[in-house]
């Protein structure tokens, strides 16, 4: 591997980029297929298919994204196949002209789809709670590895807090009346 900012990195980019082009090749054929192999009511149900997949893809660029230490490719990719998915799916649920849905029918899809988005949004939401907790976590250790290392005599001299010090050792004082 290289260093960062070397050449590694540079190929490292690009290889991720070249993967995510890929991806989304991939994903634009399928898209084509499910809506050209799906034509009732106008392409309903392949634009239901789209959606679906769409947000397949995002959950397989986010799992993308784990093996790799920098992914902000992979996670722009499932970023815009999660938008692309619920955007699909909410608005072809809502406002397709010739759906073969009753209005309860919609209405239970509709609803289905916004528990998944609300699950997505939390999902997210915890995700960043916790990168941001190992970012300070980082950010301490890297104060405690700078700090120079502590004396043996450091050790020796300290004390639990709450607990009191130790009194100096003082000679005692002569006794009144002796040599």
């Amino acid at each position: 591997m290289g260093a960062p900012g070397g050449s590694g990195s540079i190929g490292r980019t690009i290889s991720s980029g070249l993967l995510a082009f890929l991806f989304l090749a991939v994903a634009a054929v399928l898209f084509v297929v499910a809506y050209l192999a799906l034509p009732g009511y106008d392409h309903f149900y392949g634009l239901l298919a789209i959606g679906v997949l769409s947000l397949f893809f995002s959950l397989g660029a986010y799992l993308a994204e784990a093996f790799s230490t920098r992914a902000p490719i992979q996670r722009a990719v499932s970023w815009a196949f999660a938008g692309m998915g619920f955007a699909t799916l909410l608005l072809t649920l809502a406002f397709a002209p010739s759906s073969p849905l009753s209005l309860i029918g919609k209405l239970v899809g509709l609803l289905l789809v916004l528990l998944v988005l609300i699950v997505t949004v939390a999902g997210t939401r915890w995700r960043l709670g916790q990168e941001r907790g190992v970012a300070q976590r980082e950010t301490q250790r890297e104060a405690w590895r700078s700090r120079p290392a502590p004396s043996a005599f450091t050790y020796a001299t300290a004390h639990p807090p709450g607990e009191p010090s130790a009194p100096p050792n003082q000679p005692t004082p002569p006794t009144q009346g002796g040599p």
